[in-house]
């Protein structure tokens, strides 16, 4: 059993997504062999995160708090970004992943997850009702509005997809999927460019 002090943080970290306990042990052991001054200041790089990252009150991307954008992101408080596209994303590596390809030019909103079969509220977690309501306002002055819908090609994704074209049905907006070049089980934000570039070219 290790001290209390090394337990307690190899249980934070094992609670992020993908680390288990022995992942979770390396971070631990590799923290103690740095010098006090990085271990200090990463422990206030954490403590500080909650007050000094917000997400943008458009697509929920992460922005820090004292950007001056009045609570858009560099993407959403753009005005040369195509208003009449939207991409919907699960989570915002993907957005990362699609943007450094530079061939999409509108809009992002991010989910924050999937659905889970296994969770009967987890539609609840996610930002969907905020799309609806976003699309809806956007109609009003937009009349050619385009959805993408670029959750991860998985079980979770797909169902996720299948939701939310359900959910925005009644606003009769074009709604297209990225084109199937990408593998089933893939991560967006793991992908080479090239293939996300394919996949966004032949949605439908």
């Amino acid at each position: 059993m290790y001290p209390k002090p090394i337990q307690k943080l190899i249980e934070y970290f094992t609670k992020l997504p993908g680390v288990g306990p022995r992942a979770a042990g390396r971070y631990v052991f590799s923290l103690m062999k740095e010098s006090p001054e990085f271990v200090k200041e990463f422990g206030i790089a954490l403590a500080n995160l909650p007050s000094a990252v917000s997400s943008c009150r458009e697509c929920f991307k992460s922005i820090e708090k004292t950007n001056g954008t009045a609570g858009l992101c560099v993407f959403c408080g753009n005005p040369g970004r195509a208003k009449n596209s939207i991409m919907v994303l699960e989570k915002e590596s993907d957005l990362l992943a699609i943007e450094k390809t530079g061939t999409f030019q509108g809009l992002y909103h991010v989910l924050g997850g999937t659905l889970s079969p296994l969770e009967q509220d987890s539609a609840k977690k996610l930002r969907i009702k905020e799309l609806y309501h976003r699309i809806a306002e956007r109609k009003k002055t937009i009349s050619d509005i385009e959805v993408i819908l670029a959750t991860n090609p998985t079980p979770e994704g797909d169902m996720t997809a299948n939701y939310i074209e359900r959910v925005l049905e009644p606003l009769q907006v074009s709604i297209t999927r990225l084109g199937r070049g990408i593998t089933a089980g893939s991560e967006l934000e793991y992908l080479d460019d090239s293939t996300v570039i394919h996949a966004l070219k032949n949605r439908k």
